[in-house]
């Protein structure tokens, strides 16, 4: 049969050996392994503070790009303010401009009929003298030389002058 008795000694040297080896393993292995997970902790520490340092550079990135938008958009908006305004400005200074040469031009238009309508006037008080020298020459029946009828329509014209006038 078999022997179920304690042996105090065989236990003893069961326990020293495990604690033994327990000591041995934690400066053999778990010491290097607890060294590996610290370095791997602060790894993992590091990392995710440079990534919240780099998240805050981002958002301050964010921010001054939000910032020159909104500068640009200003600038933009003022850039076309100042174009409206000054092509409203060309605008009327060339419709101005355009109303004074219209202006001048119908001046110049009226003093041009002005003229052709004095110059027909002579000329159809010449024509008219004209055809009454004629009509009064068959009337009278008489013939009138050159210089007699040109002094005749000199005397007419000044005649018709002078009743304009007057």
């Amino acid at each position: 049969m078999v022997d179920l008795s304690v042996d105090l000694p065989l236990i003893l040297i069961q326990l020293g050996t495990f604690l033994l080896g327990m000591v041995l393993i934690w400066f053999v292995f778990l010491k290097g392994f607890s060294k590996k997970m610290q370095d791997r902790a602060d790894l993992i520490k590091n990392t995710i503070e440079a990534a919240e340092k780099q998240k805050i550079d981002v958002e301050k990135l964010k921010l001054d790009y939000e910032n020159q938008l909104e500068t640009i958009e200003k600038k933009y908006q003022e850039k076309i303010r100042e174009a409206t305004k000054e092509g409203t400005e060309i605008k009327n200074s060339i419709v101005l401009q355009a109303r004074e040469e219209a202006k001048v031009l119908l001046e110049k238009t009226k003093e041009k009929l002005g003229i052709e309508k004095e110059k027909m006037l002579k000329e159809m008080r010449l024509e008219v003298a004209g055809l009454g020298i004629k009509i009064a020459e068959k009337v009278i029946k008489e013939s009138v030389n050159k210089e007699t009828q040109d002094r005749i329509i000199a005397d007419i014209v000044k005649e018709v002058e002078r009743t304009d006038a007057g």
